[in-house]
């Protein structure tokens, strides 16, 4: 009996360890389903192999992995190691190890992040441009070109400013409150569309989405 009692309190112990160990989203619950329904709508449900750029605490993955169940394989990355940490202990708990590889470390706003060259039939991004470091979009552009196959699509779920304009009434109080801390702010899409068109890719589509969020889809052309 003594035995059997340790036993399940090793596993109850472990399962509390892990989940302290995941983060979670706040916006996390209102953006997952227009999300998903954007991913398919631009073509990632038809891909084999995904990238996911800033996976942050692993719920998103993990909640796609789900629901586009026609995905082979999906590789996670984060700068932060907790963020790794989290999204692995998702992982293992969705019992998801066969379709989520382990997440990686990258920085984008580095040079040469890069993984796998022309590996992945597609990469997304949720909510990482606006955190991004100044001055990071040529360079993102270009490693995301040698991580995609040809063909491939870059998609990014964000708030961006378009002709000059924030899309919102708030936005333009976040954007400065963001410049404040030292993050490159919400995205210009003409910014984006040239820094994507020197990398070989061009802007196929833009979905508007709910909270005045947009989803922007880039495909490379060769």
């Amino acid at each position: 009996m003594n035995s059997k009692f340790f036993f399940l309190s090793s596993i109850l112990l472990l399962q509390l360890v892990s989940s302290l160990k995941m983060q979670n989203s706040p916006a996390f619950m209102r953006n997952r389903d227009p999300i998903v329904d954007a991913l398919r709508q631009c073509g990632v449900n038809e891909c084999d192999h995904v990238l996911e750029l800033g996976c942050g605490p692993g719920e998103h993955i993990v909640y796609i992995a789900n629901k586009l169940q026609s995905v082979r394989l999906f590789q996670p990355t984060d700068v932060s190691l907790e963020a790794l940490e989290s999204t692995n202990c998702r992982i293992k708990e969705a019992r998801l190890e066969d379709r989520i590889l382990p997440a990686q470390q990258i920085d984008i706003g580095k040079p040469d992040w890069y993984i796998d060259s022309n590996t992945f039939d597609a990469a997304f991004a949720i909510n990482v441009l606006h955190i991004a470091p100044h001055g990071f979009l040529p360079n993102l552009f270009r490693e995301a070109a040698r991580c995609l196959k040809a063909n491939g699509l870059l998609c990014f779920y964000d708030t961006w400013i378009f002709d000059g304009r924030f899309v919102g009434p708030n936005n333009e109080r976040f954007d400065q409150s963001l410049r404040s801390q030292g993050y490159s702010g919400i995205p210009n899409i003409e910014q984006c569309d040239a820094a994507a068109e020197a990398a070989g890719f061009r802007r196929a589509d833009v979905l508007h989405l709910p909270a005045n969020n947009q989803f922007v889809t880039y495909a490379k052309q060769s």
